[in-house]
C-alpha cells in the first residue's frame, strides 16, 4: 500500500508540473496495474486502482479541454456529457 501512495504522489507532481498527458498515461498504468493484480491476486485493493486510475485519465482529460477548448478523445467526451451534461453542452 506504501508503493501505491508513493505512485500516486509522484503522478500528482508530474501532473502539475507537465499537464495532462502524465496524467492520462498515469490514469492508464494504474487501471493496467489494477486489473492485473485484481487477475493475479484476487485482491479487492485492485478495485481502488482501477477506480483511481479512471478518474486520473478522466482528470487529464478535463484539463486539456480546460487548457485547449477541444477534447483529446471521442470517449473522455462521451464519459463528460454523462456525468456533467449541463456544463459539457455547448460550453
Amino acid at each position: 500500500m506504501t508503493s501505491t501512495i508513493g505512485v500516486a504522489i509522484l503522478a500528482v507532481a508530474a501532473i502539475w508540473l507537465f499537464g495532462s498527458l502524465p496524467a492520462r498515461w498515469s490514469g492508464v498504468l494504474l487501471v493496467v496495474t489494477g486489473s492485473v493484480g485484481l487477475a493475479s491476486s484476487g485482491d479487492a485493493g485492485g478495485f481502488l486502482l482501477i477506480v483511481l486510475g479512471v478518474a486520473l485519465w478522466l482528470g487529464g482529460h478535463l484539463l486539456y479541454r480546460m487548457r485547449r477548448s477541444v477534447w483529446k478523445s471521442a470517449l473522455a467526451e462521451r464519459l463528460c456529457l454523462v456525468l456533467l451534461p449541463e456544463r459539457s453542452e455547448g460550453r
